[in-house]
């Protein structure tokens, strides 16, 4: 992939060496990165605190190289319940939407101490949404499974869903749907059952055949959601981010037809895209054209401030009078 994309380019292209300082390696027109386990452990790790404080430092220091993406929308999404926040705003900005049969909404966590607020089965997941730990999840059936919880952590309720989860791949201005397996329907409020413990990547694999993805052959299948639906939801979610490359979570209530945004995750893997690596070049490109086009008006500017300034000593004008000239239109 890497080779590919040093192909296809006009330009070099080079892993970066986090480890070795970052100037003697550039200048970078954009970097293309992925720091989330450097965000989170350097919360406890002096190596990964050191290694992001210097790649930061390169940031502020070059303001001209693009990141793709930017660390504070990235550090949000580190946290669920902040993204789920985030998510909260799309019910609202997409209600004029056109979905065709389907409404947007959003799961958001539970509050712990209060369990009347809970509908069984919530979903129990860490909070912090990164590291192969972030993939272990449990489906809490009454008040006697609280116990299973460890905390920090988020509880988000459980929406019977076909046992279908639609990941929807972002890169830039373009998106890809692709249809995994889920978690099976389990019925609405409290019962007997243990809790059941599992690993979200494992039942999400395209190759899955977990006994917890098997649906019984009377239930109906529903219908793709509308392309309408994802674009627009895409659309608000890279206002709402400032991110290009982000994945989407997103399930169907087999009651209600409603299309529901169950998670963000940060520069997810593209399985199942191969129109990724071109896709992900398509949008280096414009976001250097982009660039290039905001430093050609920087200069466009500074020439037409510097004639203007040359004109008025030449007509024997002050700044201050100048000024008056230009704010008569």
């Amino acid at each position: 992939h890497f080779v590919y994309l040093k192909n296809k380019t006009g330009g070099y292209l080079f892993i970066i060496d986090l480890g070795q300082p970052l100037a003697p390696q550039g200048p970078f027109d954009v970097i293309v990165h992925k720091l989330s386990d450097v965000i989170v452990e350097s919360e406890h790790d002096q190596q990964s605190k050191h290694l992001l404080a210097n790649f930061q430092s390169y940031v502020l220091a070059h303001p001209g190289t693009v990141l793709l993406d930017p660390l504070p929308a990235m550090t949000r999404l580190l946290d669920r319940f902040t993204s789920y926040q985030i998510m909260s705003k799309l019910h609202k900005s997409l209600r004029g939407v056109p979905t065709s049969r389907y409404c947007f909404s959003v799961r958001l966590p539970f509050n712990i101490t209060n369990y009347n607020t809970f509908v069984f089965p919530p979903v129990c997941k860490t909070r912090v949404a990164h590291g192969s730990l972030s993939h272990e999840m449990c489906l809490i059936f009454s008040a006697g499974g609280l116990p299973d919880v460890r905390p920090p952590c988020v509880l988000q309720s459980f929406v019977s869903h076909g046992a279908v989860l639609h990941k929807v791949f972002v890169v830039g201005d373009r998106h890809f749907c692709v249809e995994r397996p889920s978690l099976k329907n389990f019925p609405s409020g409290p019962c007997d059952r243990k809790t059941i413990f599992f690993n979200s990547h494992e039942v999400s694999k395209p190759e899955s055949s977990s006994h917890l993805t098997a649906l019984d052959e009377q239930t109906p299948s529903l219908p793709p959601p509308s392309s309408e639906a994802m674009a627009a939801l895409v659309q608000e979610l890279r206002v709402q981010l400032g991110m290009a490359l982000f994945g989407v979570d997103v399930i169907i209530d087999i009651r209600t037809h409603t299309l529901t945004a169950i998670d963000i995750n940060i520069f997810p893997g593209y399985e199942g895209v191969p129109q990724f690596f071109p896709s992900l070049l398509d949008h280096i490109k414009k976001v250097l054209d982009q660039r290039a086009i905001g430093i050609a008006c920087v200069w466009q500017n500074s020439l037409v401030l510097l004639l203007s300034v040359w004109g008025a000593h030449w007509c024997g004008l002050t700044w201050h009078q100048l000024e008056l000239i230009n704010n008569l239109d």
